[in-house]
């Protein structure tokens, strides 16, 4: 497909390519969010996520048809950008190889066992969180132990809604699209509304299986904050007070009713 800047610009059709981007993730980004706040306004959390991840990939996808004639047009003294562009995904890509890597040096020391009849590894640090890509599993503290019975089941089941939902697989999915623009600041903040999201739809399934608000937002306060993070490729410690205030006015929108629709 020949660009539409048209073939005899050169360098400034770099320019052009990368303005265009960058201002298709912008708006992308602002439909992502009315869309957002119209699904939050009608469906209470439901299935937010998915205008943030059709956001993510339309902004990565729809500009690469003309991404070979634009690399092809570029002057030899500007061959550098092409260069810095390769430097940036290869160090995100290493960065979430080694991610990998310390993730799994860390499994080799869980415990498997069994909690509240499901199975999950037992960490001396990590957790409440799912682990993994491919295979992604429960990860509990080993403090769970010390508190009540009941938050231990609240916070072993928004875990299984997370692995329910596919949210491990989703974020890989987002941070292989990052990995092809990381200089695509726009896309960052997609990925981060994305993960919010993923939070926001694990609390409406929560509600739907009939848990009470005040209870479960008491043991996300309280126990589900340490790392929460340390989901699909990115074991980052997420502890946003502000976060956790929205999610819990958006729990108070929820009915049984419009919650239900998720199962």
């Amino acid at each position: 497909m020949p660009p539409p800047f048209g073939s005899s610009q050169q360098g400034p059709l770099m320019l052009m390519w990368l303005t265009g981007t960058l201002a298709l993730a912008l708006l992308l980004s602002a439909c992502a969010c009315r869309a957002e706040r119209q699904l939050q306004r009608r469906h209470g959390g439901k299935r937010t996520r998915w205008p943030w991840l059709a956001a993510l990939a339309a902004s990565v996808v729809l500009p690469l048809p003309w991404l070979p004639a634009v690399l092809a047009s570029l002057p030899a003294e500007q061959a550098q950008l092409k260069l810095g562009w390769l430097m940036l995904s290869a160090g995100m890509l290493l960065l979430l190889v080694l991610r990998g890597i310390w993730l799994l040096s860390h499994q080799r020391r869980w415990q498997k066992t069994t909690l509240l009849g499901t199975q999950v590894y037992l960490s001396g640090g990590i957790g409440p969180c799912v682990a993994g890509w491919l295979r992604p599993r429960i990860v509990m503290p080993v403090w769970l132990s010390l508190i009540a019975p009941q938050q231990q089941a609240l916070l072993l089941a928004h875990e299984q809604c997370r692995l329910a939902a596919r949210d491990p697989q989703l974020l890989a999915l987002a941070h292989a699209l990052i990995v092809l623009m990381p200089w695509n600041v726009p896309l960052w903040w997609q990925l981060h509304r994305l993960r919010f999201a993923l939070e926001v739809d694990a609390d409406a399934r929560m509600l739907a299986q009939g848990h009470a608000v005040r209870d479960y937002a008491t043991a996300l306060r309280q126990h589900g904050q340490y790392y929460s993070g340390l989901t699909g490729a990115s074991p980052l410690v997420l502890n946003d007070p502000r976060a956790l205030r929205r999610r819990r006015r958006l729990m108070g929108r929820f009915t049984r009713g419009q919650a239900a629709n998720l199962l």
